[in-house]
Order: structure tokens, then C-alpha cells, then sequence
């Protein structure tokens, strides 16, 4: 479904018109829920898992017409009752295998919303393995239909059909695995602790040559892929690849055009560390991507930080797109380090050594769904700063702009 990907939460909010990828429910507390209702909503979660993924948004109600149009939004306590730990609980109590969303909260028009992100299923159809009285049943696959109803699949062709996306998303999964035996990329544990290994060494040598009495914050951005990349270009090529990939705007947080171009071949890597600022990225023939520069003073505005997450992101999507990757997953890392004095827009520091935020998700996902990764990394880290989610709604509005204008 083109719309998992990069999705648009006021688009979703005011589409109006509920299908098989979209569901209104009006405003919510799952903390006073009954059961039956609590099972309603898993039941339309799991067909949304068994069809084509979808979007299940609380705090929009019907007009006497019966349209979903009355956009009251839901209550700061409302949404917080959607804790992912409880309501995961009670789903995962009555489903197998376990769904696959998110829940977001986002603010549109000045209103909260709570909105579930549903995935579709990625090897087994799900079925319903605890009944609800009068919402689940045990044993049925739910799907979501055209009319937007979510009910059992009962019909020969609608069985069939979860029968051939089980089929061929098992075809695609064993070709993963034998790819990955035939070439011995699938990253094991080990491996794992080597890549960690290979940005902590990079660390410590940028330190030991730029860090000398600086009271900055050190900014650390990777990019972790899970599979050890094959056939790495030559350093030619490569320098070309990392210079593409630098996201196109004025005054960049990240990296210049000129300082992606200008890596020299160090020891099973390309690395370039700045002559005359505290800045340096290094990336390994097996995939790796490692950045750092120390600002200029502990202090952090929320946009530079905002700008900083919205051209790493943009990076590593446009990165993986260079490297034709797909379905590989990837993991981008985000920390701030040297905080102990760090202040964040000038009135909030964190309790946490070194707040980050970090995220693995597809190439593909990386490539298509940029706005909504920045913000994600964005926000997790602001939660850290205990910035006030009134700010970080804006600032996460600001990171969308700026990157779907260029």
C-alpha cells in the first residue's frame, strides 16, 4: 500500500471517507473501554493486517449524514491511555502472530489525534486465537472489504487470497535466506558487534584529534545496515554515491556537498575529517556510515536539531537508493554526547548521558517515508530534553515542510 509508507496525518484525518485502508472511531479512552470494545478495535487492526495494511484514526465522529466529519479530537488524558504496553497486551492476547503497527499521536489543526498504523502481514495471515463475545471470534482470519466492514473471511476466493500472499511471502523470505547463504551477508550477532566496534574505533579517533578542550555537543549519526554490503565501489564511485546522497539545502546541520566529496582511503574505509572544524565522517567497505561534529557551544536550538535529524534522514534514504537496496533493513542512530551541561533551546537538559534515538527500518521504507522518520527521530529525543509536546508537534510540522519542499 502506497500510503504506509509516507503518509499525511491531516490527509488521513479529513479524507471523510472510510474503505478498506481507513477507519474512523470517535473520541476514546482505553483505559475506560469496555472489553467488547477493546475488541472491536483489535478486530479491525487484524483486518487491516490480513488485507493490505491501513489506518484506524480515534477522534473523528459521524454527522447526523453519517459522514466522518466532526473532527473533535481526542483529550490529552485519551490519548495518553494508549499506551503501546497495554493495548499491545490485550491484543497480542487474542491474535497470532502478533500485529505489526505503531501508534501515533499527531496534532492536526490544533487538535490531538490517536492514529494506528497497521502493516500487512508479512508470512502468516493473522488469526484470532481468544474470542471476544460479540466482536472476535476463535479461528477466524478478519479482513477488511471495499464496503469497510471488517469481518471473517468466509468465502472460497477470500481464503485463497491469504493463501497466495502467505505463499509468496514465503517465496520472497527464502529467497532472503538463500541470498544470504549463497554470499554470506546475513549479519550474525558477531558481525553485529564488529560493525558497533567499527563506529566506537572511528569515535575515539576523531576525539583524540578534534576533541581537545571542546565544550560542544558531540552529534553522532550512523547508519547500520543489516547486511554486510557486497561488491563495494571504488573509492571514485563511492565518493560520488556520498555526495549525492547529501540532502540539497542552504546552511546544512549535516554535510556539505564539498565535504562529502573529499574522503581519502583509510584502512578498509573512506574517511574525511575537516581541517579547519571539529567535523568527520568515516564509511567502511562493509556498509557502515559514521558522522560527528561538535557544535560550538553546549547550547542546541530545537530547529537545528530538528534540521540535523530531517538531512541524516533524507541521507541515508537517498544512500540506500544509491546502493539499490530494497527489503535490506537498515538502522540509523542518532545520540548527542558530552551533554552534561547541554541545554536544549535554551531551558531544557536531560537526565539521560547521552539522549538518542534510533530507529531500523527497510531501504525502502528509508526512501519513501522520510518526513515521518526525522520526526520520529526528532521527537525521541526532544521526550529526552523533556521538551513540552506542543513544541515538538510544531518543530516535527517544520521537518515535513522543509523536506517536501525540496
Amino acid at each position: 500500500m502506497s500510503a504506509m509508507r509516507s503518509y499525511d496525518f491531516a490527509e488521513l484525518v479529513k479524507r471523510k471517507v472510510e474503505s478498506d485502508e481507513l477507519d474512523y472511531k470517535s473520541a476514546m479512552s482505553w483505559r475506560t473501554m469496555t472489553r467488547q470494545e477493546k475488541g472491536k478495535i483489535v478486530r479491525h487492526l487484524t483486518a487491516f493486517a490480513n488485507t493490505r495494511g491501513g489506518f484506524l484514526v480515534i477522534g473523528v465522529s459521524e454527522n447526523a449524514s453519517g459522514v466522518p466529519s466532526q473532527y473533535t479530537g481526542v483529550t490529552e488524558e485519551q490519548a495518553g491511555s494508549f499506551d503501546p504496553t497495554p493495548v499491545g497486551d490485550f491484543i497480542n492476547a487474542h491474535i497470532e502472530p502478533p500485529l505489526d503497527y505503531i501508534i501515533e499521536r499527531p496534532v492536526v489543526d490544533g487538535k490531538r489525534y490517536v492514529i494506528f498504523v497497521v502493516k500487512p502481514f508479512k508470512n502468516l495471515p493473522h488469526v484470532c486465537s481468544k474470542g471476544v463475545e460479540g466482536e472476535l471470534q476463535e479461528g477466524m482470519f478478519y479482513i477488511r472489504t471495499a464496503e469497510a466492514s471488517s469481518r471473517p473471511a468466509r468465502r472460497a476466493h477470500e481464503l485463497q487470497e491469504l493463501l497466495r500472499r502467505c505463499m509468496r511471502n514465503e517465496r520472497e523470505q527464502l529467497g532472503r535466506i538463500l541470498r544470504g547463504i549463497l554470499y554470506e551477508t546475513r549479519q550474525n550477532g558477531e558481525e553485529n558487534d564488529r560493525f558497533r566496534d567499527q563506529i566506537s574505533d572511528a569515535e575515539n579517533y576523531f576525539r583524540r584529534r578534534k576533541g581537545s578542550g571542546k565544550k560542544g555537543i558531540l552529534l553522532k549519526f550512523a547508519v547500520i545496515p543489516d547486511i554486510r554490503l557486497r561488491n563495494f565501489p571504488d573509492t571514485k564511485e563511492v565518493l560520488k554515491i556520498v555526495e549525492s546522497s547529501v540532502f540539497p539545502c542552504s546552511e546544512p546541520r549535516f554535510l556539505k556537498h564539498s565535504e562529502a566529496a573529499a574522503g581519502q582511503p583509510a584502512s578498509g574505509s573512506l574517511r574525511f575529517l575537516a581541517q579547519d572544524q571539529p567535523l568527520m565522517w568515516q564509511f567502511f567497505d562493509n556498509g557502515v556510515f559514521s558522522y560527528f561534529r561538535f557544535t560550538d557551544s553546549p547550547m542546541l536550538t530545537l530547529e537545528d536539531l530538528a534540521r540535523f535529524c530531517a538531512e541524516t534522514a533524507a541521507f541515508a534514504g537517498n544512500l540506500a537508493e544509491q546502493f539499490n537496496l530494497s527489503e535490506e533493513l537498515l538502522t540509523l542512530r542518532i545520540a548527542l554526547s558530552s551533554t552534561a551541561d547541554a541545554v536544549l533551546d535554551g531551558e531544557y537538559r536531560s537526565p539521560e548521558k547521552e539522549p538518542s534515538a534510533e530507529i531500523s527500518r527497510s531501504a525502502a521504507d528509508l526512501i519513501s517515508g522520510r518526513e515521518n522518520h526525522a520526526g520520529r527521530l526528532f521527537r525521541r529525543i526532544g521526550e529526552q530534553f523533556q521538551v513540552p509536546d506542543c513544541k515538538l508537534d510544531r518543530i516535527e510540522s517544520e521537518i515535513r515542510a522543509f523536506l517536501e519542499s525540496r
